[in-house]
């Protein structure tokens, strides 16, 4: 879960005027679990953008599947199947920042989408994280309710710990044993889900989704409009081919003499000759 909060970090950190709302995208970049370049381009596939966190053997099967299905012949046909494939590998990108988006509202403690207990469960893995870095050991507290911000520094004030390890085992005890039983409960209630959902599902959230997927669709559209006309264009061109090439064939066969015929001429011509110029 944390793996899909890391997305948008760098959207989460930036724009927001609340400290808690900036500490948290903070706190969410400093947990990726590696850096990563800027978008790579990859081999074959250099006019496609491969982002850092997709795989390029995912676009690799996707393009593969797309070929056997068109069975593309030429540069052109080629171009079009790329293009289909670059269109529905982003739709499903657009996706997975959908779900991005949502699992970053989750963890707003204000937002009416808000996951009580998947927060309760980044919160461990990112306070684990930072075992090694006492200096970062409060911002994952972003994560939580005010309620249980409160209840959690009440109960365990880091000052009654010999080492930053302990203090952060015991909150740990805490979460998994009393906390997140209790988000888990309320979490499986299906009132609860769709009015988590709803809130989050605006009008305007939905109307920029089906603007987004109608936009791919239509590069999908045209890419395979340009295929099958490529494959028309050669059918028809490959037929008038043919018909030239029977004209042509046929012209040359009425051009050249039959031996046939010309033998039964001369015979005629024999007959028609008197007798005694015959001898």
């Amino acid at each position: 879960m944390i793996k899909r909060v890391r997305l948008n970090s760098d959207k989460l950190g930036s724009g927001l005027g609340d400290p808690e709302d900036k500490s948290r995208g903070l706190l969410l970049k400093r947990h990726r679990a590696g850096k990563h370049g800027n978008a790579l381009k990859h081999g074959v596939f250099a006019n496609i953008i491969i982002l850092p966190w997709e795989d390029p053997e995912e676009f690799r099967i996707l393009h593969t599947a797309l070929i056997a299905e068109w069975n593309p012949v030429g540069p052109t046909e080629r171009d079009a199947v790329l293009s289909i494939a670059k269109g529905m590998w982003r739709k499903r990108r657009m996706q997975l920042f959908l779900e991005n988006d949502m699992q970053r509202c989750s963890t707003y403690p204000d937002h009416v989408a808000y996951r009580e207990a998947h927060a309760l469960r980044s919160f461990c893995e990112i306070l684990e994280s930072s075992a090694d870095k006492p200096e970062n050991a409060e911002l994952p507290f972003a994560l939580l309710s005010v309620e249980n911000r409160d209840r959690l520094r009440r109960k365990f004030p880091r000052l009654d710990f010999q080492s930053t390890s302990e203090w952060i085992r015991a909150i740990q005890n805490e979460v998994t044993s009393v906390l997140l039983p209790e988000a888990e409960r309320f979490d499986r209630s299906v009132a609860v889900l769709i009015s988590r959902d709803a809130g989050f599902f605006t009008q305007e959230v939905v109307k920029h989704e089906l603007a987004v997927d109608e936009r791919i669709d239509a590069m999908i559209d045209r890419a395979v409009k340009r295929l099958v006309q490529a494959k028309t264009y050669k059918q028809m061109l490959g037929s008038i081919s043919q018909m030239e090439e029977r004209s042509i064939r046929k012209q040359q066969t009425v051009d050249q003499p039959n031996p046939t015929f010309k033998n039964q001429a001369v015979g005629r011509d024999k007959l028609k000759k008197p007798a005694a110029m015959r001898t």
